[in-house]
């Protein structure tokens, strides 16, 4: 069928056209380019997103071409006709690189293709549909102009992004051209697919807009614009109109947007102390723990400050976020705790803040030296950003920076120095080997050629420049040092946990996994432990990963399946591919045989976990359960406190028999406590913290001096001020003999927060004399390691190296300090 003009109502002849073929020839090679890159070889968001800027930059080609040749025509077709060709034109070229990206499944795991083409659906065929819309209506408005229009308009939209991520407290932004951008995170979440729909009804809303305004300018140019189609448009018009109003006003709800002003207001509480000031939700947190929490960012800014040469002054601004789903929802990541350097404003979790705030200071600190815009090096030597926060940070799980760094060194795998400095090379390795190495190196810099050439460095965001070695030279010096550190042996395990595993580029599914994995998370929160094990194996089904196969235990174990949890570790464990990232089921496996009485296997799996020390949870977690264990099987225990013992009675015998009427089993004693620690242990969060501690009320009462148990309590009450100072009562009678270094640094925390920083001093004390002694040359050489032997001594299974725990007891000797000069310059 043809008009009067000549011009077909199909789209077909479109397809015929040169520019047509220069397109198609685009979209094919970029197609298989994408199906050899990882992370964007599968039909997913990644391969959506690099469509949906192909589409709007190259696509427009074909509409352009069209477009000039109709303006030399005497009737062009009616715009919508016209759109509707045009659009149908550009989605049969997408189907070409749509089905290479499908036809790729045969040779890459494709983990959800249903999600995946809704993502090509939702981001490049809308932007067909959207680009399209825009240049019909710079067509009728500029003619000969609008290709030029149109592309500036396109510079105009990839801009925005970078500017509401720099203005806004956000890390993605949503965008007409390519749907949304999660931004730079290593956080492997998919993108809210809900939000994401929502989002591109409103590039639909426009699309309506932009062809209602289009035809009326068209009808306005040729006289034939009637009563009846001014009213017809412009009843169109106003509910579009009215719709993207809302739809604009009410972003930050809709989660398009969030604004300063929105978060304050989620938020709803602040707190400024000197010039610290947090923004927090009172709902759970009350104003001691804010004043607590204040305190520890004004010590941390007070020590970074110090560490990098900055005389700090001015306002830092941190957000807690009150959980990892709100932070997800305002920031863009659930996972990551950041700094806006520029601001001067960190974000963090309420249940990670502690463990982050350090770092993130280290940004914002050093963004006073970093070069503009953001206050840190990005274009060259990105590893460098990293590498001083961690550096200044230094502690990384349990060990030292440069222990790991040895450890990976030995085993081969330690990346070159331009790998971990270099931006190119920092983003395409694995996170874990980046900020470990290139936080190992900085340190070396500083340590070899001090601060203020660092410092220079970061300014200039050029470390071979500033420096004057290149990057073999500074990878060889480097090394040599590294061969000269004292690793603690075994580790080769720990460190293959902690390193081997891929980067988000080379990981497969890490999104769709993510998601997956969270679900699961939620039914085992919930306490449906049945639903959570499917969801587990269903996920572990879609690519094998170490997160699904820990929630398959965890299920298991919280269904009592004590012989089905040691099986299925065993199993795991024995194979040998992927043996060394699932290290920590020895903690469920040694908890499931506690539970089934085999003792021996019990403490053979979790000495497994002491002897390698992988970083993170479980060492400390396996330290607690082997230090239950421990607890002899069979004698009987007294039950008598201090108190007790002042006032029993005089007749020695009576006292006998009074003591024999309250012995108990040390084995009840000893299983109890086992139960408690593999439901505490094993993450399980839907077991209520209540019930925990009244069992860990009658076991303090049951033996108050025994080491284990109080050093349990003191864990089990620490954020309950009447169970902290019942424990520290039970601690003061603890023979020192019996006391290994972490018990008392636990018990030094405990006084802190309870504001008895001259106690959690004294408790420290011997730790401080060590110091002396390790900067005095005359007894340093000969003095035998304190902290090792003690460890040696006590533990037989340790949560950290010596050279961690001691920069950690550093710590806190100089948050002790600091709080007891602060109080007394307070007082004057």
């Amino acid at each position: 069928m043809t008009h009067g003009s000549g011009i077909t109502s199909d789209p077909f002849p479109l397809l015929r056209r040169r520019s047509v073929f220069h397109v198609l020839i685009i979209y094919t090679a970029v197609a298989l380019l994408c199906a050899v890159t990882p992370m964007l070889h599968t039909l997913g968001y990644e391969s959506a997103v690099v469509f949906g800027l192909l589409a709007a930059w190259t696509g427009a080609l074909v509409p352009l071409s069209v477009l000039r040749e109709w303006r030399g025509l005497p009737a062009s077709p009616a715009p919508f006709g016209a759109y509707l060709r045009l659009t149908f034109a550009g989605w049969l070229l997408l189907v070409v690189p749509f089905g290479i990206m499908t036809a790729n499944a045969l040779f890459v795991r494709n983990c959800a293709m249903f999600d995946g083409a809704l993502f090509w659906l939702l981001i490049p065929f809308v932007t067909v549909a959207f680009s399209n819309a825009v240049l019909l209506f710079f067509d009728a408005l500029l003619g000969k102009r609008a290709g030029a229009v149109y592309y500036l308009l396109l510079l105009l939209l990839l801009v925005q992004p970078l500017l509401q991520i720099y203005t806004q407290p956000r890390i993605f932004a949503y965008n007409h051209v390519f749907g949304m951008f999660l931004g730079l995170s290593w956080d492997q979440s998919q993108p809210p697919f809900a939000t994401l729909a929502m989002f591109r009804l409103m590039s639909m809303a426009y699309i309506i807009l932009l062809l209602i305004v289009t035809s009326t300018l068209r009808a306005h140019r040729g006289r034939r614009l009637d009563r009846a189609m001014r009213r017809r448009n412009l009843l169109l018009f106003l509910p579009v109109l009215l719709l993207l109003f809302l739809g604009h006003l009410r972003g930050n709800h809709l989660g398009f947007d969030n604004s300063y002003a929105h978060l304050h207001k989620v938020l709803g509480s602040e707190y400024r102390l000197e010039n610290v000031l947090l923004v927090y939700d009172a709902a759970v947190l009350d104003s001691v723990e804010v004043h607590a929490m204040a305190e520890e960012h004004l010590f941390q800014l007070r020590e970074v400050a110090r560490e990098v040469h900055v005389a700090w002054d001015a306002l830092v601004i941190s957000y807690i976020y009150p959980s990892r789903a709100v932070k997800k929802r305002l920031l863009g990541t659930s996972s990551s705790d950041l700094a806006r350097p520029w601001r001067a404003e960190m974000h963090l979790t309420l249940d990670s803040w502690s463990a982050t705030l350090r770092h993130e200071l280290v940004h914002v600190v050093a963004a006073r030296f970093g070069p503009a815009p953001f206050g840190v090096p990005f274009l060259r030597v990105l590893g460098l950003t990293e590498g001083l926060a961690m550096a200044i940070e230094w502690s990384w799980g349990n060990r030292t920076l440069h222990e790991f760094s040895a450890g990976m060194m030995a085993q081969g795998h330690l990346p070159h120095a331009r790998t971990c400095m270099s931006t190119a090379g920092f983003l395409g390795g694995a996170s874990s080997k980046g900020y470990v190495a290139s936080g190992s190196l900085t340190r070396w810099l500083i340590d070899s050629l001090g601060i203020d050439v660092v410092r220079q460095a970061y300014a200039q965001d050029d470390l071979v420049g500033v420096t004057g070695m290149e990057y073999g030279e500074l990878d060889r010096r480097w090394r040599t040092f590294l061969a000269t550190v004292q690793r603690e042996l075994p580790d080769s395990l720990a460190v293959a946990y902690a390193f081997r595993r891929p980067s988000i580029f080379r990981a497969l599914c890490p999104r769709v996994l993510t998601e997956r994995n969270r679900e699961a998370a939620g039914a085992l929160r919930r306490g449906d432990a049945a639903e959570a094990l499917a969801l587990y194996e269903a996920a572990e089904r879609l690519a094998p990963n170490a997160r699904s196969a820990f929630g398959i235990l965890a299920s298991l174990y919280e269904q009592r399946r004590w012989d089905s949890v040691a099986t299925v570790a065993a199993r795991y464990l024995a194979d040998t591919t992927r043996a060394f990232s699932l290290l920590p089921m020895r903690l469920w496996q040694g908890a499931a045989r506690s539970m089934l009485g085999d003792t021996a296997a019990a403490r053979q799996a979790l000495a497994q976990l002491c002897e390698e020390t992988p970083p993170g949870w479980p060492t400390d977690y396996a330290r607690r359960m082997l230090n239950v264990l421990s607890l002899p099987e069979s004698d009987d225990l007294p039950v008598t406190s201090s108190a007790a013992r002042d006032a029993a009675p005089a007749n020695a015998q009576h006292a006998a028999e009074s003591e024999r009427g309250k012995r108990i089993p040390m084995a009840t004693l000893r299983d109890t406590l086992i139960v408690i620690l593999a439901d505490m242990l094993l993450h399980n969060p839907h077991r209520g913290d209540s019930l925990r501690k009244v069992s860990m009320q009658w076991l303090l009462q049951q033996a108050p001096e025994n080491p284990v148990i109080i050093e349990e309590f003191l864990h089990a009450h620490a954020d309950d001020r009447e169970g902290r100072r019942q424990g520290l009562r039970a601690w003061r009678d603890i023979a020192t003999d019996r006391v290994h270094p972490e018990l008392r640094l636990l018990a030094a925390r405990m006084y802190y927060r309870e504001r008895d920083w001259d106690a959690a001093l004294r408790t420290l004390q011997h730790f401080i004399d060590e110091e002396k002694g390790l900067h005095d040359p005359d007894t340093a050489a000969a003095r035998k390691d304190v902290l090792s032997g003690a460890l040696k001594q006590h533990g037989r299974c340790t949560s950290m190296t010596a050279a961690a725990l001691r920069n950690e007891i550093r710590e806190w000797i100089a948050r002790c300090k600091w709080q007891i000069e602060r109080s007394v310059n307070v007082r004057i």
